[in-house]
C-alpha cells in the first residue's frame, strides 16, 4: 500500500487501507529533515483540506520559531496503550481473547509496557525472553514473544511504527524429539478404566478419534456433530475451524450419550461445570490421576516427554494414523497443522518401507 499525493494540496498524502478506509498524512521540513506526520483517518472525519490547514499551521510555526501545535508534538502510543486497543479490536473475533489478553498484558506491564512503541528495541525483547525463560516453559515464552510480535505488526499496519523489534528474535527450541503415544493395548486398558464414567469415556474417545487439543474438546457442542459423519472442531492455537470424522458406530453412541444427558443442540458436549472457563481444568483434574495410575507410575524418574497427559491423546491419534500408513499430508490436514514440519515427526512411525507401492507401480509400468 503506497501513499498517494493529493492533487489539490501541497505536502498532503493519503493511503487506502485494507478495510477501504483512508489514512491521511502531511510532510514538511524541520531542521532540514523531512518529517512525515499522520493526521488521521477518513472514518474519523479527516479530509485533505483539514490536513493542508494543519500543515500550514506547522510550517508557519517553524518559520517563526514558535512552539509547534499539539498535533505535531503528540507522542507515539505506549505498548500498554496500543496492546489495549489491539485486544479490544480482537474481542469479537477471538474466543480465547480474554484469556490471552490477561496473560500477555500482565507480562507487558511488568516489563516494557510504559515505553513508546517506537522506542522498544530487539535487545529489550531478547532480555524479556531470557528473563521469562527462568520461570516459564519455553513454549509459553515463545507464545508471549509471538503475541508481542502480533501487536507490533498491527502497529505497523496502522502506520504507527515502521519496524517490528520482534522480527529477528529467534524462537526458543523446544524438545519434542520423543513423543509419547498410547499403544492399542494401553488404549484398551484406558477405555476399560473409564467405562463407568460416560463423560470421561467419550471425552477420551473423541480425543483419540479426532486429535483435538484439550480446549478444542471442551468446546465441542452438540450441533458440531454433523449428519454426514463429520464433526466441526475449533483450533484455539491456530484460531481456525476444521473438520474431523466420526465412525458411524461412535456417532450413534454419542447420540445415545446426548439423549441420556438431555443435551440441547447448542449445549457443550462435555460441560460438567457451571463456568465454561473451568471446563478444561475439570477434565485435567479428572484424567491426570488416572493417567498417572495406569501409565506414569510404572516408569521410575519419568521424563516430561515420556509422561502421559491429555495432550497424549492427540499424539496417539496422529501416531496410530501413521502406523496404519496414512499419508502424511492427510495427517497434517486432520491435525490442522499449519506447517508440514510439525507433522513430519510422525512419518517415522509408518511401517511401510515403500516396497509394496514400488512393486505395484512397476507392475503397472510393465503392463503398459
Amino acid at each position: 500500500m503506497t501513499r498517494e499525493k493529493s492533487k489539490k494540496f501541497v505536502g498532503v498524502y493519503y493511503q487506502t487501507l485494507q478495510n477501504a478506509d483512508k489514512a491521511y498524512y502531511i510532510t514538511y521540513k524541520e531542521n532540514n529533515k523531512k518529517k512525515w506526520l499522520k493526521i488521521g483517518l477518513h472514518s474519523e472525519g479527516v479530509r485533505e483540506q483539514y490536513c493542508s490547514q494543519k500543515r500550514n499551521e506547522i510550517t508557519s510555526k517553524i518559520r517563526l520559531g514558535e512552539d509547534l501545535p499539539e498535533v505535531a508534538k503528540r507522542n507515539v502510543l505506549t505498548l500498554n496503550e496500543f496492546a489495549k486497543k489491539f485486544y479490544d479490536d480482537k474481542e469479537v473475533h477471538n474466543k480465547q481473547n480474554k484469556k490471552t489478553r490477561a496473560r500477555i498484558e500482565k507480562h507487558i506491564q511488568e516489563t516494557i509496557g510504559d515505553l513508546p512503541l517506537n522506542k522498544i528495541t530487539k535487545e529489550q525483547i531478547e532480555q524479556i525472553q531470557k528473563d521469562k525463560l527462568k520461570i516459564l516453559a519455553p513454549a509459553t515464552v515463545n507464545f508471549i514473544i509471538g503475541q508481542l510480535s502480533a501487536i507490533f505488526n498491527n502497529a505497523m499496519e496502522n502506520e504507527i511504527i515502521d519496524r517490528n523489534p520482534c522480527q529477528f528474535v529467534k524462537n526458543i527450541k523446544i524438545n519434542n524429539t520423543r513423543i509419547r503415544y498410547l499403544e492399542l493395548e494401553e488404549i484398551k486398558e484406558l477405555k476399560e478404566r473409564l467405562k463407568s464414567d460416560l463423560p470421561l469415556y467419550y471425552f477420551v474417545l473423541l480425543g483419540l478419534s479426532t486429535g483435538g487439543r484439550l480446549q478444542t474438546l471442551c468446546n465441542i457442542k452438540v450441533n458440531d456433530i454433523k449428519a454426514n459423519g463429520t464433526i466441526k472442531l475449533y483450533d484455539f492455537k491456530n484460531e481456525s475451524e476444521y473438520y474431523g470424522f466420526l465412525d458411524k458406530s461412535l456417532k450413534n453412541e454419542l447420540l445415545v450419550f446426548i439423549n441420556k444427558f438431555n443435551k440441547k443442540a447448542n449445549d457443550f458436549l462435555f460441560q460438567t461445570t457451571q463456568i465454561e472457563n473451568y471446563m478444561n481444568q475439570y477434565y485435567y483434574r479428572q484424567l491426570q490421576p488416572i493417567f498417572d495410575e495406569l501409565f506414569n507410575s510404572k516408569i521410575k524418574n519419568i521424563s516430561k516427554q515420556e509422561k502421559v497427559v491429555i495432550h497424549t491423546l492427540r499424539h496417539t491419534f496422529a501416531s496410530q494414523l501413521a502406523i496404519n500408513n496414512t499419508p502424511i499430508l492427510t495427517i497434517k490436514k486432520l491435525m490442522n497443522h499449519t506447517d508440514i514440519k510439525t507433522t513430519m515427526k510422525y512419518a517415522k512411525l509408518s511401517k511401510s518401507k515403500g516396497e509394496e507401492e514400488v512393486v505395484e507401480l512397476t507392475k503397472t509400468l510393465i503392463s503398459l
